[in-house]
């Protein structure tokens, strides 16, 4: 996340505290008003009104991300130490490693630059609870496919991973690659 989204997060956060302490001085006032024998009713429904701003924001925020994330993008940031315990667990899970099937991968490399694609499988491998490589293959649909899409990937991952192209796999060839991750930095 960019300092631009860090930004973003902190002022909507302090919009929704401020309407969080507004509605709790409107319902302490309505208390108030209350315990002086006079009708607290338009106090208390203003400050669930204002409560209720936050609140509708949060949910819409958590149904919105549910409906659009993908689960089966396996995302990761390989900028900083991952646990293994931090990553999705509707896999196969071996000692050291977790197999994956799913149809696309987004990495943030080493060097902070993007790499997405479209995959046939990934697996993450980890030691002592830390993720320490992550590979990933996909045969090809078409001839010839197999090479430029090694090419491809070779160019995106600009040294960050390696690339292995297999021609003779299957029908068109599969590619597969591997990423190393620092589980100390």
């Amino acid at each position: 996340m960019g300092a631009g989204g860090a930004v973003l997060i902190i002022v909507v956060g302090a919009v929704l505290l401020f309407f969080v302490a507004v509605a709790l001085v409107l319902l302490v006032a309505a208390g108030v008003v209350r315990l002086s024998g006079k009708n607290p009713k338009p106090l208390a429904w203003s400050g669930v009104g204002v409560l209720a701003v936050p609140v509708l924001f949060v949910a819409t925020l958590v149904v919105w991300s549910q409906l659009t994330r993908d689960p089966d993008t396996i995302e990761l940031d390989l900028r900083e130490p991952i646990r293994l315990s931090s990553l999705p667990e509707d896999n196969e899970e071996f000692p050291g490693m977790r197999d994956y099937n799913s149809d696309r991968i987004d990495l943030v490399l080493p060097d902070g630059e993007r790499f997405e694609a479209e995959v046939d499988g990934v697996l993450i491998w980890s030691d002592d609870g830390y993720v320490t490589r992550v590979t990933f293959d996909r045969r090809a649909r078409d001839e010839g496919e197999a090479e430029t899409l090694g090419a491809t990937w070779e160019a995106e991952l600009d040294g960050s991973g390696t690339v292995d192209v297999e021609p003779d796999y299957s029908d068109h060839g599969r590619v597969r690659a591997a990423v190393l991750a620092d589980p100390t930095s």
